[in-house]
């Protein structure tokens, strides 16, 4: 790691007051240039201090010092708060800069953080999805990586494997065989038991990714069926324009909703039929296609107070084949007097909505949520980050060779083998044998400041 004061602002856009962090060997000896004087700083004690630039004053801040290791990196540390005028905060970055330290590159932070051993990569990487969580199931799921209970469970699985592994090499080094030898009954055992454990926080990914980035929820259906007054209702504004004539919709309307603290992202598409009146309208209906292959369920709209129509029936069938969850939604149902169902409904949910009225819309709700509902682990830890996903998937590979391929009788010497690959995947995970490379690639997804 580099010797060199690092400094950036660590706050956003906007507001009346700015933070600017500086960390490194010469983070105190600068902040004294600054003010201008030898006075003693006391560790973790804010300071009301003008800060010069020459002979000038160039604001009035509250500053903190950190002692190492006692700070967020581990560094020398010295906050800046001050006011949040473009010319004071990059006046002040320069000062900085001129008196030795150089601009932070992205994550480098808390690379140092992580570095210096004041967390661990799965810490590190909770901490820049907590700044980036919209909604509060997001930020719920990076509180589980950052305040360490994602780690802590891990390295239960790591503390599992290796004392298995301890077990089993101290037979192999015992020549004279004065120790009880372990059972291939012993060996599975034990190993079927961290396997299913492990697999239990491998398949939390598919939920916690859509908790992390939302659920994608694509609004189907034929020309005037209602798409647009449904994703109306849903916000609870108006966001798409809706009008009586066939095709008001010609591109994808995209709008991102909470509900109970999650995030949906809904979707609403160009009408879709068999023949388009101009290239617009079949550009439309191509992206509709596409918000269609990328949303993790479908609401299928209806309008119950007509027969469905054979491009209606067509276009069903075109939706079913896109193998996810699909809710029909039968639309305008103030309207109806008779239900027209469609081919194979009840294979799937059906729920009756008013756009107009608002009937049906909580239920419609509550099913979104649903899907978010799944795949949690006893105390809710889950994962959503697809680099933990391959780490957690790799090693429980490695157990599962050990398990199914494995003749019996293989010898204990075959299954350390795989017991120290799945340790190697784990290892990696909170990052004690991640390379430098791609530790630069991880860190480089974080906000700058942090």
């Amino acid at each position: 790691m580099e010797n060199s004061t690092i400094c950036a602002l660590a706050s956003g856009m906007g507001g009346a007051v700015a933070l600017v962090r500086l960390s490194g060997p010469q983070a105190l000896s600068i902040l004294k240039h600054l003010v201008c004087a030898e006075r003693e700083f006391e560790p973790r004690k804010q300071i009301f201090c003008t800060i010069y630039d020459g002979k000038t004053i160039l604001d009035k801040a509250l500053v903190t010092y950190f002692q190492a290791p006692h700070s967020f990196t581990g560094e020398e540390v010295v906050e800046f708060a001050l006011h949040a005028s473009p010319y004071i905060k990059g006046r002040l970055l320069e000062l900085l800069c001129q008196l030795g330290a150089v601009p932070a590159k992205r994550g480098e932070f808390s690379q140092r953080a992580f570095l210096n051993g004041k967390m661990d990569l799965l810490e590190a990487q909770g901490l820049c999805d907590l700044i980036a969580a919209g909604n509060k199931s997001a930020h719920d799921l990076a509180m589980g990586s950052l305040d360490g209970k994602l780690s802590e469970r891990v390295n239960e699985l790591k503390q599992q494997l290796s004392t298995l592994l301890a077990q089993i090499e101290v037979r192999l080094d015992d020549v004279d065989e004065e120790m009880t030898p372990l059972t291939d009954e012993f060996i599975r055992a034990e190993l079927t038991n961290t396997l299913s454990r492990m697999r239990a926080l491998t398949d939390t990914f598919s939920v916690g990714r859509l908790i992390k980035d939302g659920l994608k929820v694509a609004i189907v259906g034929v020309p005037n069926s209602g798409k647009s007054s449904l994703l109306n209702a849903l916000l609870g504004f108006d966001r798409a324009i809706v009008a009586d004539a066939c095709g008001t919709t010609r591109d994808t309307v995209e709008e991102t909703l909470e509900i109970d603290g999650q995030k949906v992202i809904l979707t609403d598409t160009a009408g879709i039929r068999d023949h388009a009146l101009d290239p617009a309208e079949q550009e439309g209906m191509r992206r509709s296609r596409c918000a269609m292959e990328k949303a993790n369920v479908i609401l299928f709209v209806q309008d119950t107070s007509r027969k469905p129509s054979a491009e209606e029936l067509a276009l069903f069938e075109e939706v079913k084949q896109q193998k996810k969850r699909i809710y029909i939604i039968r639309n305008k149902s103030d309207k109806s007097t008779s239900i027209h169902k469609l081919p194979e409904e009840e294979l799937f949910t059906a729920l009756a909505v008013s756009c107009k009225t608002g009937e049906g819309l909580d239920s419609l709700k509550k099913c979104l949520i649903g899907e978010l509902d799944h795949a949690q682990t006893a105390d809710g830890l889950m994962i959503s980050n697809l680099r933990h996903y391959e780490s957690l998937l790799r090693a429980q590979t490695e157990l599962e060779s050990a398990l199914l391929q494995l003749p019996e009788d293989a010898g204990g010497e075959i299954y350390a083998e795989h017991i120290r690959g799945a340790l190697m995947y784990l290892k990696d995970l909170i990052g004690e044998v991640t390379p430098d490379d791609i530790l630069g690639i991880i860190f480089s997804q974080f906000c700058m400041g942090k």
